[in-house]
């Protein structure tokens, strides 16, 4: 059988890619490799952050013309809310009948329990925490509804681009097969090796390398705050890194770090450390661990032409995971528009390129500058260091992002601070060279 479109991946832009172009009277066929399509069973973000900041820089773009992916949340009674996407038409906005976790800051703590707070206030909601395999079913089953249809414990092999559509070789547990499309949109995530085959990589460049991350999934969390935050804690006798701290739903909290892959961190002992001695210990103080995770992510260049021929690339197979949840749904119902466009005869190609260039972070040269002139903090200075730091900025009144409140204050650090300074910014023109996260 021959369908219209073949999906390859039920991940956010996966399943939002199936049920617009099912929607739209397509006939699709979405394919994921775990058993069930909208389970979760790595690492990965369950944070739907609201507003146009990045993961690096909360810094205005200037070079770059942006439509950012970004999203808001209509809160209703429980189980009753709706997401809706900005930057694409408002039939892109879905129900979500999930658990919400506000989040009313971000912050960042030294070992004395000094913070810094990205937000000046905590009035404001940032972001809301998730139940991401509660989002991704609701919309496939939207998506099953119109049409589409699900068949999950299915792995693709390979892929041909041809002149007259896209070949997959496909093994599920009834065998290997051939299946073909018109077209198709690859969601598989980072470290595809179908962008690979289809040539998506050539001339991408290595990047500075790879992280490896870990969670743990905890039953409790004595939040040193009154609202909810996540929170960064710096220990560096700990880990050379940031540990993050936030909940994770329903009712759960997660714990994480990161490291590069080359090094020879053990991350499951830094977190079990973290939690039994450390200065943070009195926040986990009780707490049973339910579950662990972890994941890899690739830290190369993003690709600028996500569509060629018959195929569109959506999400973190093309770049890094700042693409994040918001930003893969943007991009799996714009790849399933431009999907319509092309079948229709019309360049669907070049509308989600454009799309694609304008709405994320990393093809602003002037923010991914900003994004790699700093060491992370951990990673450079000690913990009596990295007090008189927080320090600092409580004395200074500042709120923000460190990579934006470091280099903005740099002259007055550096009077103040010189060592210090030294430190942070002796490593900002070293290219390549990934500090733990």
């Amino acid at each position: 059988m021959e369908y219209d479109l073949i999906i390859v991946g039920a991940g956010p832009g996966g399943c939002m890619a199936a049920r617009k172009a099912a929607r739209d009277g397509l006939n699709v066929l979405i394919i994921e490799k775990r058993k069930e399509a909208g389970m979760v069973t790595r690492f990965c973000s369950r944070l739907l952050r609201l507003g146009e900041g990045g993961f690096a820089s909360d810094k205005v773009i200037t070079d770059v013309d942006m439509d950012k992916a970004t999203c808001t949340i209509e809160v209703g009674a429980p189980g009753k809310h709706f997401v809706h996407m900005h930057g694409v038409p408002p039939e892109a906005s879905f129900a979500y009948t999930g658990e919400l976790d506000p989040c009313f800051n971000e912050s960042w703590l030294s070992p004395a329990g000094v913070n810094l707070d990205r937000d000046a206030n905590c009035r404001t909601i940032d972001g809301f925490v998730i139940d991401k395999e509660v989002m991704l079913r609701g919309i496939l089953m939207e998506a099953a509804d119109a049409g589409c249809k699900i068949q999950g414990a299915t792995k693709c092999l390979e892929i041909e681009d041809t002149d007259d559509g896209v070949r997959l070789k496909v093994k599920s547990p009834a065998g290997t097969e051939t299946l073909r499309a018109k077209r198709a949109i690859v969601a598989d995530g980072s470290f595809s090796a179908l962008a690979e085959q289809l040539g998506f990589n050539e001339g991408r460049g290595p990047g500075p390398g790879r992280l490896r991350f870990m969670s743990f999934i905890l039953d409790r969390c004595n939040m040193p705050y009154r609202e909810m935050r996540r929170m960064h804690c710096a220990q560096p006798s700990v880990h050379r890194g940031f540990l993050n701290v936030g909940p994770w739903p329903p009712g759960l909290w997660e714990l994480s770090c990161s490291a590069p892959v080359s090094s020879t961190v053990r991350l499951p002992q830094i977190i079990e450390e973290f939690l039994t001695n450390s200065a943070f210990s009195y926040i986990f103080e009780g707490a049973n661990i339910l579950d662990r995770q972890g994941c890899s992510m690739d830290l190369r260049p993003p690709v600028r032409e996500a569509a060629r021929g018959n195929v569109i690339c959506v999400g973190d197979n093309l770049a890094y995971a700042e693409v994040a949840i918001k930003g893969a749904i943007g991009c799996g119902f714009k790849a399933a528009e431009a999907t319509a466009l092309s079948l229709d005869g019309k360049d669907g190609n070049a509308a989600y390129n454009d799309y694609w260039t304008h709405a994320f972070n990393f093809f602003s040269p002037e923010y991914n500058k900003r994004a790699v002139r700093l060491p992370s903090i951990p990673a450079v200075l000690d913990d009596d260091e990295t007090d008189t730091l927080f320090r600092w900025f409580a004395d200074q009144g500042v709120s923000g992002l460190p990579q934006d409140i470091l280099p903005d204050n740099r002259a007055q650090l550096a009077e103040d601070l010189p060592e210090i300074t030294a430190k942070l910014f002796s490593r900002g023109k070293r290219k390549g060279a990934p500090a733990a996260a």
